[in-house]
């Protein structure tokens, strides 16, 4: 945390030496606005506003809403913080007693993190904050771009990678939070520069490496670019987004402060810009935020919602009216996976399903379409010694669907029936099987969604 305060000095301290400032257009003079906020915005937008540089907006036209808000700190009279939100981003006042020529006087939030986490800073000290459900908020697009990965989608994609310098971008990423290639990307992307981290690396497309050190100089430079974006939280993906209606390929990649996004479709120098995080941070906080849910888990679902901040943060509440329900199960274990059969009895969302369990930590669902007049297994495929061929609804999508059998390899049991229960939520779906004694929680709603990632917990409920 200190080196991201010193950093973000460093570069106030490059806006305070670009020389006399200009005057506010009336777009940012809000009555309410901290003089030091104007100032800021007049050394970074004004340029777009009147016309003298061509590039998108750092923080936007106008700042939308201008407040107080709860922050423990001792220099804050009552804690409480004048912030201005834009389109863009957000600017804060920490210390309204302070010098407004210092450069720590004017900070910018780190509302991505937070929308991703679900943990809103209310203090000075980084451990004082509100845990709170993350954002089912689209990074990139229309309002309720439902193509799209939201912040909480994305929080789940936290963490270093190998440093990939040089690299053609093909990483994709689609709205269940799914990762994939795509060896022809929509645009040649290359990654420009990594940032190394304990977990590994971070990478950083050319695009935006261009943007942030070069587009929209004097304000950043290699030194100090992250004073816009704060460091990178995620990789760069390639995903799909509703822009005016039109279903459209988008680059995005999230930072600590700020989303960037890349529309090869797009006019320069308008292909890169800033995401509306300000927007959706306000949204998020001020009209959707979730601090508890209607309804609650109950039995061993409920004791893993409960206990495991993960699960919590990324399902989410459970879905509207829907509640725990026993079902019918089978599973098989395999090589590299296992398959799992459910039998949904729901009015509204019924699934006679088979879903295929990789160990790779993804799944993919598929109906199931075997009936009894059909054969159970093939018999010109002969199992290696102690594997087994699987029969009926599994062995059927085994030999059938392209992949599958190629990635699970032989089953390594026989098929074992069971009894089990179901929950839908928010961002996910819960299946519990008796035997074995285990919850399977699924990144994405199974009635909708073919595919996803997954994990196993131990079911610790004895009642």
């Amino acid at each position: 945390m200190r080196r991201l305060f010193w950093l973000f000095g460093v570069a106030m301290l490059a806006l305070s030496a670009l020389g006399p400032l200009a005057a506010a257009p009336a777009a940012a003079a809000d009555p309410s606005l901290d003089p030091a906020m104007v100032a800021l915005w007049n050394q970074t937008d004004a340029p777009v506003a009147n016309g003298s540089v061509d590039r998108s907006w750092l923080w936007g036209p106008q700042a939308n809403h201008v407040l107080s808000e709860p922050y423990t700190y001792s220099a804050l009279p009552n804690n409480q913080r004048q912030v201005a939100y834009f389109d863009k981003s957000r600017m804060e006042i920490n210390d309204p007693s302070g010098n407004p020529d210092d450069v720590w006087y004017v900070t910018n939030g780190r509302l991505v993190y937070e929308m991703m986490t679900g943990e809103v800073q209310v203090g000075q000290d980084p451990d004082i904050y509100n845990a709170v459900l993350p954002a089912a908020i689209p990074v990139a697009g229309d309002p309720g771009s439902y193509i799209t990965p939201t912040y909480q989608t994305l929080g789940r994609l936290m963490g270093g990678s190998p440093n990939h310098t040089g690299d053609l971008v093909t990483a994709t990423l689609d709205a269940s939070g799914t990762v994939g290639q795509d060896l022809t990307p929509p645009a040649n992307v290359y990654n420009a520069h990594a940032e190394s981290y304990p977990d590994g690396w971070h990478n950083i497309p050319d695009v935006f490496w261009t943007y942030l050190t070069q587009q929209i100089s004097p304000l950043v430079s290699p030194a100090n670019w992250v004073f816009v974006t704060g460091f990178p939280l995620t990789e760069p993906y390639w995903t799909q987004a509703m822009v005016g209606g039109t279903q459209t390929d988008v680059l995005v990649q999230c930072f600590e402060r700020r989303c960037l996004t890349y529309t090869p479709t797009n006019h320069d120098p308008y292909k890169v810009e800033m995401g509306n995080v300000g927007q959706h941070y306000y949204a998020w906080r001020y009209e959707h935020w979730q601090t508890s849910c209607s309804s609650t888990p109950t039995r061993g679902f409920g004791q893993l919602w409960t206990s495991n901040s993960d699960v919590r943060s990324q399902l989410g509440c459970p879905a509207y009216q829907s509640t725990q329900q026993q079902i019918a199960t089978a599973y098989e274990t395999f090589q590299n996976g296992m398959m799992v059969w459910i039998d949904v009895q729901d009015v509204y969302n019924p699934l006679h399903t088979v879903l295929v369990l990789y160990n790779d930590g993804t799944f993919a669902r598929y109906n199931d379409t075997w009936t009894d007049d059909q054969p159970v297994n093939d018999p010109n495929i002969t199992a290696p010694n102690g594997l087994f061929q699987p029969v009926r609804g599994f062995g059927k999508v085994w030999r059938e669907t392209p992949g599958v059998r190629d990635r699970l390899g032989w089953a390594t049991n026989p098929e074992q029936g069971s009894s089990g229960a179901y929950q839908r939520f928010d961002y996910g779906t819960m299946i519990q099987l008796d035997t074995p004694n285990e919850i399977y929680v699924f990144y994405g709603d199974l009635y909708w969604q073919s595919s996803g990632t997954w994990k196993s917990f131990y079911n610790q409920f004895a009642g």
